[in-house]
């Protein structure tokens, strides 16, 4: 029993009733309004956000609630930052593939440094619910099972050979012909050795990662000057938990989690992986732009 419990058991309670709601969500397409950070928000993502707060945001534990959806840090009182992507992979409700939360907890003011996480979590709906915490530098593994969290299963990052002869997977965001020419030849390298693997859900590239190892990389394109991920609510916690299964988190010049943060909703450029593969990217990237 840890002080992380209720905000971890929060979490769990409300995705208890998300694959009842799936249906009905999916049906609600309408994109009219814009969240925060630009993207198209849709009635799944309101739905999302107000559960989510609804949960946690009165928590003795919680301090401050920040989301994807929210434009300004809510005061909640005296405890933990709270930063949450409610809805992960929203565009990919239409299709019924796999979409998930992402989940932060903070022992500092928000917007934070990744080395402020005290915990992270993320959760993919698909053929079951699973959820994947990390706390006190391990990764556990859970199924969840009507609001409760069980088959624990501790979660190690396969870290592979540096001459790809093991199998793992590669994933990017974005087109190719958008990446820039030192990110592209690196992932031509890795498209060479392994199995390509994007789901359009952070979440659910994490968790075959974790499954399989390799890399995954959420670069600046052309088309997202800034890269992709949200730092606070995305970024930061899948770097934590990342690297909590023994896998490593950069930028492209150096450690994610050392990141200094500008605003709860910047977008920075993600890759994490096994340690081989994060060292490749570094070598090949690292020293040659600005990630």
């Amino acid at each position: 029993m840890t002080d992380l419990d209720p905000i971890v058991d929060a979490v769990a309670t409300v995705a208890a009733d998300v694959p009842e709601r799936l249906p009905e969500l999916r049906a609600e397409r309408s994109n009219a309004d814009r969240n925060p950070s630009g993207d198209a928000q849709s009635a799944a993502d309101r739905w999302f956000e107000d559960r989510f707060r609804e949960a946690l945001a009165p928590l003795d534990v919680v301090g401050e609630y920040a989301s994807e959806e929210r434009a300004a840090v809510l005061d909640c009182g005296e405890g933990y930052g709270v930063a949450i992507d409610p809805l992960d992979g929203s565009s990919n409700l239409a299709s019924n593939a796999p979409i998930g939360t992402v989940l932060g907890i903070y022992d500092a003011p928000l917007p934070a440094r990744g080395t402020d996480l005290v915990g992270s979590a993320i959760i993919v709906f698909g053929p079951w619910t699973t959820m994947f915490v990390a706390e006190g530098g391990a990764v556990t593994r859970y199924r969840l099972d009507d609001g409760a969290a069980v088959d624990p299963r501790p979660v190690s990052i396969p870290n592979l050979g540096a001459n790809g002869s093991e199998a793992g997977i590669c994933g990017y965001s974005g087109r190719r012909s958008d990446l820039p020419v030192d990110v592209r030849g690196c992932l031509d390298r890795f498209l060479d050795e392994r199995t390509l693997r994007y789901t359009g859900a952070a979440v659910a590239d994490v968790q075959n990662l974790l499954v399989d190892g390799g890399v995954l990389c959420y670069p600046r394109t052309d088309a997202c000057p800034d890269g992709v991920l949200r730092l606070q609510y995305e970024a930061n916690p899948i770097a934590h938990l990342v690297e909590a299964a023994g896998g490593r988190a950069s930028d492209g010049r150096g450690r994610l989690l050392d990141r200094s943060p500008d605003g709860v909703h910047e977008r920075v450029p993600v890759f994490v992986g096994s340690n081989p593969d994060i060292e490749r990217v570094e070598s090949a990237i690292g020293s040659t732009r600005d990630a």
